[in-house]
């Protein structure tokens, strides 16, 4: 009986019951930003929508990524019009050690230094509604009726960064 209890733990660890997967509509949420200013999913009107999800540790896997898109979004470069697409972060308060005022401080500090829009998932709530992996740069791009189009974790190669950046292009063509 205690071998089933262990096991039954196990598996139930690793595998949020809400994780989306690509091709399925995603679930809304509601977090604030690190000046307590609420956002749902709908706050967000343009065809395509990037979510990052990251903590502490894991929010240099993809700057490079990061600041590829930024550039593509300040310039319109690759033929990616601005207005068509947005991205946010939201960061992993689960992933730090810090008491949650300390991390609201450098969300706050990293948003102003980025000009990104940065909300907190303090609970953790969000990380497991939509199968977020803790201690990775979660990466979601969704499209215009809110559908998961992109799911990555972790670092992205720059071949796989490429194939990003030419989905964002098609899905904001369509």
């Amino acid at each position: 009986m205690l071998r089933l209890l262990v096991i039954a733990s196990l598996l139930s660890v690793g595998t949020p019951a809400l994780a989306h997967k690509v091709g399925q509509k995603v679930s809304v949420f509601q977090l604030k930003d690190s000046k307590g200013t609420a956002y749902t999913l709908r706050s967000f009107k343009k065809k395509v929508l990037i979510v990052w999800y990251e903590g502490a540790k894991s929010k240099e896997q993809n700057r490079w990524l990061k600041t590829k898109l930024k550039k593509i979004h300040d310039t319109g470069a690759a033929g990616i019009k601005p207005n068509l697409w947005e991205s946010i972060g939201i960061a992993n308060f689960q992933e730090h050690w810090a008491p949650n005022s300390l991390i609201n401080a450098m969300v706050k500090s990293e948003a102003n230094k980025t000009k990104a829009l940065i909300l907190c998932d303090r609970t953790g709530k969000m990380m497991k509604q939509w199968g977020f992996r803790n201690g990775r740069s979660n990466i979601y791009m969704l499209d215009k009726n809110r559908v998961l189009r992109w799911k990555s974790s972790g670092p992205l190669s720059k071949r796989r960064g490429r194939q990003m950046i030419r989905l964002l292009k098609r899905l904001t063509r369509e």
